[in-house]
């Protein structure tokens, strides 16, 4: 009777789990309509930005692409942009023309926000210049606070979407990445902040966290290390950083690493669909981590003790610098 009384309760149990999951499945799926409405993108000159364009039109959303170049506006209309606008979004004059624009193409009826633009810098904190940590931040933090202001009042008032493309190095610092995970960091405080203040007029704010994507940022990634080193160079060119640094050591570690990270990359599609998901979803997530590495790797060092993590971050830093190799 026991083993009998048992063995119904695991059978409850299972179709239980099966029944949750069919219905967070169903949930995941609904969409809303989103023939006319408004929804504002930066960044979608490629890549991520561009994807997003392209899946959000074919929905039916009235897109406006923001983008910094003639070809990337160019691209984005062929994408199915209703209007783009070309300006860059760390000049405060540039950045309110943009929002009188905006404003008037849309009648004040906007539905999204979506911030996707951002740069990269990467290179060790040695041979970082104070340039680089402040031109980061202006446009991965400063920027996506100085476009959000202005339109707070129309997204509340639409019950909207804002959604955030931040990284896996928004939630796991990286060695050799530290102006670029700093300001990750901030706005993933900015939405967190954003996202319980908004939450009073039903307005959702999602970050998205993408792993490495195969998009002209990414995978020029190693390579734009020389370009930090070169920086560094040219203010310090007889520092004491370059007995670590050396220029040689620098053409080992952009070599091996650029092999690796082709390897890893992923088709862009895994955080175009999840930016898509915060802006259509009639159920969005609060946050998305994009592509296979961000759901394992990153994940398990996020939650992980930080001792752990140490050891495993200290682990991806090859070939070590030549100091180091020496101890």
């Amino acid at each position: 009777m026991f083993f009998q009384i048992t063995g119904i309760l695991i059978w409850i149990l299972i179709a239980l789990l099966l029944i949750g999951r069919l219905f967070r499945a169903i949930k995941e799926h609904a969409r809303l309509e989103m023939k006319n409405l408004w929804v504002v993108i930066t960044g979608c000159d490629s890549g991520i930005g561009l994807g997003v364009v392209e899946q959000l039109a074919a929905e039916g959303a009235s897109v406006i692409a923001c983008t910094y170049t003639a070809e990337g506006a160019e691209r984005a209309a062929k994408a199915g942009a209703k209007q783009t606008l070309r300006f860059d979004i760390t000049d405060d004059a540039a950045v309110h023309d943009a929002v009188n624009r905006i404003k008037e193409m849309t009648g004040g009826n906007l539905w999204a926000l979506v911030h996707n633009a951002g740069m990269v810098q990467p290179g060790f904190a040695e041979y970082q210049i104070m340039e680089t940590y402040r031109r980061v931040m202006d446009v991965n933090y400063f920027a996506v606070v100085n476009l959000t202001q202005p339109f707070i009042q129309l997204i509340k008032q639409s019950r909207g979407r804002v959604v955030i493309v931040s990284s896996v190095d928004g939630i796991v610092s990286l060695p050799g990445n530290a102006p670029y995970d700093g300001s990750k960091f901030a706005v993933e405080a900015y939405a967190d902040a954003l996202r319980v203040e908004l939450s009073f007029w039903n307005v959702h704010v999602a970050v998205v966290n993408p792993a490495t994507m195969r998009t002209p940022l990414a995978l020029g990634f190693f390579e734009a290390h020389k370009k930090a080193w070169e920086m560094m160079d040219k203010q310090d060119p007889n520092g004491a950083w370059k007995e670590t640094w050396t220029r040689e050591w620098l053409d080992e570690y952009v070599a091996v690493n650029s092999k690796n990270l082709a390897g890893i990359a992923q088709d862009p599609i895994h955080a175009i669909r999840d930016v898509a998901h915060g802006v259509a979803a009639k159920y969005p997530r609060f946050r998305y981590l994009s592509g296979t590495l961000a759901k394992t790797l990153f994940r398990a060092l996020w939650k992980m003790p930080e001792e752990w993590s140490f050891v495993i971050k200290k682990g991806t830093v090859t070939p070590l610098p030549k100091v180091a190799r020496q101890r």
